[in-house]
């Protein structure tokens, strides 16, 4: 897979490196994204059922505590207390008042409550002792008639209450019953036990009202058994009835997802306890919110990298076009075609300044054929030159030796010494082996140079010398510093009040080059003429040589073709103070080279 990529081209690894790169931070803002934007839906959810079933457990604990509010309003009515207590005698002549007293407790239990159709009043031995119908058709309702825990319903503990529906069969409707049984308040005897009756459909309608679907809601008594739900479908991820924590009014309902996260079941307690809601709250609307914030995220992510990855191939021309550019001139310069250049603008990017080394590379291989191939031209010409002038050497040698003979034997020494210097320089001049020669050399050749010299202007001329003996052995090219010093000769020389001209060449080792200082007394060099003297030597001269006379800028040229471009000769003057002209060579001796 790696490999495969690298095979591509920089156009393709620039799209897709900028698509993989961008990919990785969107995937994981969409994430965010995703999981942030469900998670508010899923908390505006948990807020709303929340709402819900706290107003609903609220409206259904007080429907269900009237029912108990209601049975125990019967401690009011003494006479009814011992109707309960001690059963019914007809022959008592308090019978008339029990009569309305129970008349009265019926209205008062209609005007509580007026889903109540049937009210039956149990004696402390189980036995009816009374009961009421809201029309004629209830008197057929009888506790035995298919009413499930009959006999739990008469024998309840302290301060609990029983609840349940059963399908009456002689009816042919389904009831809701609520038991409480009445006990002496201070000695906690049973007394009595008091049943209502409501038809299922007015329980249903109580409960849907404050219900919508899919909603589902569950009512579970005391023995675990539903007494009362909209819809079975969840009957699996409902939790069976559990003896709450003691106070119930501080127990809080709770309100949590199932294991798959598709479903938010409430369970809360009523009557005291007696009774278990739940409710639970499908995750329909939350589903189709989730799918649509997936959509819209897959979306907008698509998006993005459709317009990344389009972004990316338009932008990579600003980066490969130039590269393309500079491949096709590589390849005209490899073969053979250095003339060539690349357009460079005005950015200081990498592929401008890779541009820029391109052309500058081009043009200094330019300048190197150029150098070697004028450089060949000029050893040529000086070839041409000096067999034209050079008029068979030893003719000259053995004239020089024949003129010095002579003066020997007329006993004059000193002509025999100038043809003997004048000799050396023609056998210096005229030697054709290596052009390359040492730095002691050279300094002979000054010193022949000088001695003739000397003895033409006599005092007028003084001399010095001071190079180590260490820099003898170094090489340099031919002709170096003789041009240098009979420039200062010719230019110095009988021009100041003194008329002595003192020249002084020395040499010392700088930071691994050799610099070479010739120093005069003369009168030195107008700044105008100076500055055009520096000038001329930092710009090549096209000119070939004329004649065997080299000048300073014919050294100054040499050097730089030879040794580079850091190599060469700088002149330090002032007018009245004297002229230096330093030259610089490679510090390198036979076989190293320190440069």
């Amino acid at each position: 897979m790696i490999k495969l990529f690298l095979n591509r081209s920089i156009k393709t690894k620039i799209v897709w490196i900028n698509v993989v790169i961008s990919l990785i931070p969107l995937l994981l803002l969409a994430l965010i994204f995703y999981k942030t934007s469900t998670q508010l839906l899923e908390k505006t959810m948990v807020r709303n059922a929340d709402q819900n079933a706290g107003y609903l457990s609220e409206y259904l604990n007080k429907y269900f505590n009237s029912f108990s509010y209601s049975a125990l309003q019967v401690y009011g009515f003494k006479s009814i207390m011992n109707l309960m207590e001690n059963g019914s005698d007809y022959n008592n002549a308090d019978i008339i008042n029990v009569r309305d007293s129970l008349s009265n407790y019926y209205r008062l239990l209609q005007s509580q409550n007026e889903d109540v159709i049937k009210i039956m009043i149990y004696g402390k031995k189980n036995k009816l002792e009374e009961s009421w119908s809201k029309a004629d058709t209830y008197d057929a309702i009888q506790l035995g008639n298919g009413v499930p825990h009959s006999d739990e319903l008469l024998d309840l503990p302290f301060q609990h209450t029983f609840m349940t529906t059963y399908q009456d069969a002689k009816l042919d409707r389904s009831f809701f019953v609520y038991g409480v049984t009445i006990y002496d308040p201070f000695y906690r005897n049973k007394i009595g036990t008091v049943l209502f009756f409501v038809q299922s459909r007015d329980l249903k309608k109580r409960l849907e009202s404050y219900n919508r679907s899919p909603n589902v809601i569950v009512l579970q008594n005391s023995q675990a058994e539903t007494f009362y739900q909209t819809s079975s479908i969840y009957e699996e991820q409902i939790k069976k009835y559990s003896v709450p924590e003691f106070p119930v009014s501080k127990v809080k309902h709770e309100l949590n997802f199932n294991d798959k996260h598709d479903l938010l079941i409430d369970t809360s307690y009523l009557d005291h306890g007696n009774v278990q809601l739940n409710i639970v709250y499908p995750n329909t609307e939350l589903d189709k919110n989730r799918k649509y914030i997936l959509d819209i995220t897959l979306l907008a992510l698509f998006v993005v990298i459709s317009f990344i990855y389009l972004f990316s191939l338009m932008s990579q021309q600003f980066i490969t076009k130039p590269i393309h550019r500079l491949g096709h001139m590589m390849k005209v310069v490899r073969n053979g075609d250095f003339s060539v250049s690349l357009k460079v603008n005005d950015w200081h990017d990498d592929i401008s300044e890779l541009s820029r080394n391109f052309n500058f590379m081009t043009r200094k291989i330019r300048d190197l054929i150029e150098s070697e191939y004028e450089m060949k031209l000029r050893n040529k010409e000086a070839q041409i030159i000096a067999l034209q002038t050079q008029i068979n050497p030893h003719f000259l040698y053995n004239t020089l030796q024949t003129i010095g003979g002579k003066a020997v034997l007329n006993g004059d020494y000193e002509i025999h010494e100038m043809c003997s210097a004048l000799g050396d320089m023609f056998r210096y001049s005229f030697y054709e082996g290596n052009k390359e020669s040492t730095l002691s050399l050279e300094l002979l050749h000054v010193n022949n140079y000088l001695f003739i010299q000397k003895i033409r202007f006599e005092e007028l001329l003084q001399a010095e010398i001071d190079v180590a003996e260490e820099l003898m052995g170094c090489q340099t090219i031919r002709f170096v510093l003789q041009p240098i010093v009979e420039n200062a000769i010719v230019h110095a020389l009988g021009k100041t009040l003194t008329t002595q001209l003192h020249i002084r060449l020395s040499a010392r080792k700088q930071d691994g080059s050799i610099l070479i200082a010739v120093q005069d007394d003369g009168p030195g060099i107008e700044p105008q003429e100076l500055i055009a003297l520096q000038h001329m030597l930092k710009i090549r001269s096209p000119l070939e040589y004329s004649g065997i006379s080299m000048g300073m800028k014919n050294v100054n040229e040499r050097l730089k073709m030879v040794y580079g471009s850091a190599f060469g000769i700088e002149i330090e003057s002032a007018r009245g103070q004297g002229t230096t002209v330093f030259i610089t060579i490679p510090y390198e001796k036979r076989g190293t080279r320190h440069v």
